[in-house]
Formats: C-alpha cells, sequence, structure tokens
C-alpha cells in the first residue's frame, strides 16, 4: 500500500531533538492516513542515525556519507517516495495535534495551491515574524532593513510579515521548517535548488512555484512550534551569518550584481543604524536593559561586517 504522504526530517547531530519532532509528527498524523516518516542523517557523528533506527522502526532512515546540506537531503528522500504530498519538518519543529491535517486542507480546498506552511511561534508561543513573508526585492529589503514595515503598519510591507496575522491568506513564500508541498507542483517546478546548501531554500522554492502560477498559502490558523537553527548554532555559533550570506548570494543570482550592490548598501546602511540605535540604548542606568543593549549592537555590527564580505563565485 503506497503512502498517502512522505514526511522528510534532515538531521545534523541534533538526536537531543529528535524524539520530541518524531513523536510530534506520530501524534498529528491522522487515523488511517498512511505517513511514510523519513529521516536523512547528514554523517552525524553524535549517533542520531543510529538512535533512530534502535527506537525508532516505523520511521526509514537515510544515511548519507557527507554532510550534503539542507536542500540535497530532502530532495533525496522525495526522490526515494512516491507520495502525493510530501511534508519538511525541522528537527527543532514541533507539529501541533491536528497539524497534518489542517496543512493538507487548503490542497484539497484549490488544486492550484503547491505549498502551504503554518504559523510559527517559539517556545514560550511567541509568534516568529520569519514565518512567513514577501519575496527580497530592493524595495521589500529596504523596508525590512530600515524598519519601514514596522513604522508604517499596513502601508508599506517587508521581507517579512508585519503582524500576527490569524486568518489564512496567499503569501509569496513560507518557511520550511514547516512545510507541505503538493508532489504535482514539484514535478513541475523541480525540486529543493541543490546549489543552495542551506537557507533561502523555502523563498526560492515558493518564488519558482508563484512564477509558474501556482499558489503559496500560508495556514494561520494552524501552529507549529519552532526553536530555530539548532543545528546551526551547534558548531557555528548562530545562524545569521549563513543566513545572510546565503540571502546574498540569492539575490545576487536571482536580480542581478547591481542590484546586489544595492542591497549590501541597503545592509550597512540598516545594520550599522540598529547597531548605533541599541549603543545610544546602552545609556540607561539600568545594568540587565544596558547589557542586552550592547549585545544586540554587537550583533548588529557582526551582521554589518557579513554583508560586506565578498561571496564566492
Amino acid at each position: 500500500m503506497g503512502a498517502d504522504l512522505t514526511t522528510v526530517v534532515v538531521n545534523w547531530n541534533t538526536v537531543g531533538l529528535l524524539d520530541d519532532c518524531l513523536a510530534s509528527i506520530v501524534a498529528a498524523t491522522p487515523d488511517g492516513m498512511v505517513n511514510d516518516i523519513v529521516l536523512v542523517d547528514n554523517a552525524s557523528s553524535d549517533g542520531s542515525a543510529d538512535h533512530v533506527a534502535a527506537q525508532w522502526p516505523q520511521v526509514r532512515v537515510i544515511r548519507s556519507a557527507t554532510n550534503e546540506g539542507f536542500c540535497r537531503a530532502n530532495n533525496r528522500a522525495i526522490r526515494d517516495s512516491d507520495s502525493e504530498f510530501v511534508l519538511l519538518v525541522n528537527t527543532d519543529a514541533r507539529l501541533q495535534p491536528g497539524g497534518i491535517a489542517a496543512l493538507l486542507q487548503p490542497f484539497a480546498a484549490d488544486p492550484q495551491v503547491a505549498v502551504v506552511g503554518p504559523r510559527l511561534v517559539y517556545a514560550d508561543r511567541t509568534f516568529q515574524r520569519w514565518t512567513a513573508g514577501r519575496i527580497p526585492t530592493l524595495t521589500s529589503m529596504s523596508a525590512w532593513l530600515l524598519g519601514w514595515d514596522r513604522l508604517c503598519g499596513n502601508t508599506i510591507r517587508g521581507v517579512y510579515l508585519h503582524r500576527d496575522d490569524i486568518a489564512p491568506v496567499d503569501v509569496d513564500w513560507v518557511s520550511s521548517a514547516v512545510m507541505a508541498l503538493r508532489r504535482s507542483a514539484l514535478d513541475d517546478i523541480g525540486l529543493l535548488d541543490e546549489r543552495i546548501f542551506v537557507y533561502m531554500d523555502d523563498v526560492d522554492l515558493c518564488h519558482r512555484a508563484t512564477r509558474a502560477g501556482w499558489r503559496v498559502r500560508y495556514a494561520a490558523d494552524t501552529t507549529a512550534v519552532h526553536f530555530m537553527g539548532a543545528s546551526s548554532r551547534a558548531t557555528a555559533g548562530g545562524a545569521a551569518p549563513q543566513a545572510l550570506r546565503s540571502l546574498n548570494r540569492w539575490f545576487r543570482r536571482e536580480r542581478g550584481r547591481t542590484a546586489y550592490r544595492a542591497l549590501v548598501g541597503l545592509e550597512v546602511a540598516g545594520f550599522g543604524l540598529r547597531a548605533l540605535a541599541h549603543a545610544t540604548r546602552a545609556a540607561t542606568r539600568d545594568p540587565e536593559a544596558r547589557a542586552q543593549a550592547l549585545r544586540r549592537s554587537r550583533n548588529h555590527l557582526v551582521h554589518l561586517r557579513h554583508a560586506m564580505e565578498p561571496l564566492d563565485a
């Protein structure tokens, strides 16, 4: 009997997250649904693959000889399956009861829906703006980098959601932390771009889908928890530098070198102004607030430095 759904979890040295992640997937699978759960292990050194093979016999484990990155690993599992729908779930994400049914409902409602993503929240249930948003252009990036999207409300929209909407809506992209896909759409537009190691995979895939006439749906009426960046932080000290490099590389490829140089200028201005603003706030007499402001100022200076780094070809 073929599977109704293939759920793909890509893992790299996050053994401590896997049990809760897989348990949430199993619990969210509707009664009677055949869910082919596949773990693709990117040559972890923490015993992840062996742990899942021993403790989760219902999960298929695919072992990569090297760390192939997010896109190649997901594509490996997608190619090794034939279900009508595919669900990507990060190891640092947790589905909620009823979450899978809610994510698949938009596909049944509209055959032109190619991608569906839920509302994402942190562990404390606060909303993540980077759940979904607009395709990066100089306009949307300047709105985000210079803060116009926050200052102007609905009148100017940045690259991320400007508010916590509660109604489902079409968007340009949704996060691949939890992302449901229609296989016939993948057959039409192709799989994840394997030139991308990690980050921007979701923006790129959704952009190709909407250009081809498909729809991307933000299912704001269902929620998943996303801790963010667990495997990246394990060795890199934070996901932001990798994310910024991936954004800039994608932007240069899609928009051209002239637009890319303009984007770097916006990044330098935006991160520089944010660093200055937080440094100014550090003059407060409250030690805790001062320390927090200084940390944020230093973080933005790090972003500024990475923005000016030359990209590889």
